[in-house]
């Protein structure tokens, strides 16, 4: 009862009392619905490359680009994300007029980010030869990345406007918008890479296409709702200029975010492509099969880790840390819980799942013993990823950024690649060789999950404050209050 006197007190408009589970609930469902989206869409690219003339090229190539480009862009997601803290630590405190500031913020950023990252779009096939890709698999490759890196202005525009509109207890306008953009996706990749409706078939790059159109139109419904009059005058959404302050803040607190985003996913991009490459093309392309159930656990992950940051953040700015550290407990709880039951289907059924993409023998043999290593890494990674999203939500980014970097790039990466390339050299390229590899990289998950739990027991983010910006704007009258 104490505790939810506390939720009212400290709650934003229209909020009323709700138990932690429905509270917890009530933004993770749609943010993990959001994410399972995604990672549906990602499935069936795969599943749809997979079933063209170029069974193994095709989804090989989508896969390795996907996440190159992921890389790419990661840094400016990282910093976008923490638009999430900002605005949740306002809006728990009552400060709605910053949260619209902070909003306007991350879209200058989006904006200045997209800009760097055209100019090296020529050079995208360079990183495939310097991993030693196979000609044909490079072509496929470039093609991919350059389409998606292309336009990434509409994926980081719609990461700031998607995390303003959790923050301020809109997930539901994300998780329509999500829905929305997802089901144009799959049908624009249905149509560009098969070839229906009279459309040219194709393959790689109709997968592109059929993403960039799926965010293009996700980020228009995410647009269209943060502009609705109501949240548009609460919350400040029309002071669209770039403020030195807030921009000073948002990047001193997401760079280190996104520094840990792009070593934690630019280690696993050559994980994929440099450390997996050392066997072939027919272990990468098990791999990627693996990733792809991988990716139906940690995604929906992801979304209650979000849902936490936002929660954290919230509690933070009402003065209630203690509340804040039930959240994030109670969020891993239910991720642990899922992981595991993610990684028993995926000990249990790794042949059939793997038999869903492919026949090829050697394929399969490798994709099956690489999801016994998934089956293990589940626990753990439901660790680092829910304490690391609680310790974003308090501001605590930088030492959980440096421990992601040293541990991914020492273990996974260069650990990795020294063991692939000595078990290849000994001619040990089927499921002993890619073992290897793997071996070191669950070493590394459970690690770094271990790492960001004990940091956040720890106690130390409950000193951090953020409130110093939003407490000068208010001295200098810029404090509107809500509309009613």
């Amino acid at each position: 009862m104490a505790e939810s006197a506390n939720n009212l007190k400290g709650a934003g408009p229209a909020v009323a009392a709700r138990s932690p589970l429905a509270e917890l609930l009530g933004l993770a469902v749609p943010t993990v619905a959001q994410m399972a989206s995604y990672t549906l869409m990602q499935f069936v690219d795969t599943w749809f490359l997979a079933h063209t003339s170029d069974s193994v090229d095709a989804p090989t190539a989508a896969a390795n680009s996907g996440m190159l480009a992921f890389s790419i862009i990661s840094l400016g997601m990282g910093v976008l994300w923490v638009v999430n803290t900002l605005v949740s630590q306002n809006f728990g405190g009552k400060n709605y007029s910053a949260c619209g500031r902070f909003l306007w913020q991350g879209i200058w950023f989006a904006l200045a980010f997209s800009a760097l990252l055209v100019p090296g779009l020529p050079y995208a096939s360079a990183a495939f030869h310097l991993v030693g890709h196979e000609s044909r698999l490079v072509a496929l490759e470039t093609t991919y990345l350059q389409i998606v890196v292309g336009a990434s202005v509409l994926k980081l525009i719609g990461t700031a406007v998607g995390q303003f509109l959790l923050s301020i207890d809109k997930p539901v306008c994300v998780m329509t918008a999500t829905v929305i953009g997802v089901s144009v996706n799959a049908v624009a990749a249905w149509a560009l890479i098969f070839g229906h409706w009279g459309v040219k078939a194709m393959g790689v790059a109709g997968a592109a296409w059929g993403q960039n159109i799926g965010v293009l139109v996700e980020t228009s419904c995410l647009i269209s709702f943060a502009v609705v009059p109501s949240i548009r005058r609460t919350f400040n959404v029309a002071d669209w200029r770039p403020r030195l302050a807030e921009m000073t803040e948002l990047l001193k607190i997401g760079i280190p975010s996104g520094v840990q985003i792009v070593a934690d996913v630019l280690a696993w991009s050559l994980f994929v492509n440099w450390v997996m490459g050392a066997f072939g093309t027919r272990a990468m392309a098990a791999n990627t099969f693996m990733f792809r159930y991988m990716s139906v656990s940690f995604m929906p992950a992801f979304g209650i880790s979000v849902a936490v940051t936002a929660l954290v953040g919230r509690y933070i700015g009402r003065g209630r840390p203690d509340i804040a550290h039930a959240r994030a407990h109670l969020g891993f709880i239910l991720t642990g819980g899922y992981m595991l039951t993610c990684g028993l289907i995926f000990l249990l059924c790794r042949n059939q799942l793997i038999g869903l993409f492919t026949t090829d023998p050697e394929v399969l043999r490798i994709g099956a013993m690489l999801l016994v290593f998934a089956a293990v890494y589940q626990f753990f990674d439901a660790m680092y990823i829910i304490y690391n999203g609680a310790l974003r939500g308090a501001g605590d980014t930088f030492v959980p950024a440096l421990a992601t970097a040293l541990l991914n790039w020492g273990i996974t990466v260069f650990a990795g690649r020294y063991i692939a390339v000595y078990l290849a050299s000994h001619g040990q390229t089927g499921n002993a060789g890619v073992a290897g590899p793997w071996i070191a990289a669950t070493c590394y998950g459970m690690i770094l999950g271990l790492f960001m739990f004990i940091r956040f027991q720890r106690g130390r983010w409950e000193t951090i404050h953020l409130e110093d910006v939003t407490a000068a704007d208010t001295l200098r009258g810029f404090e509107a209050a809500p509309a009613r």
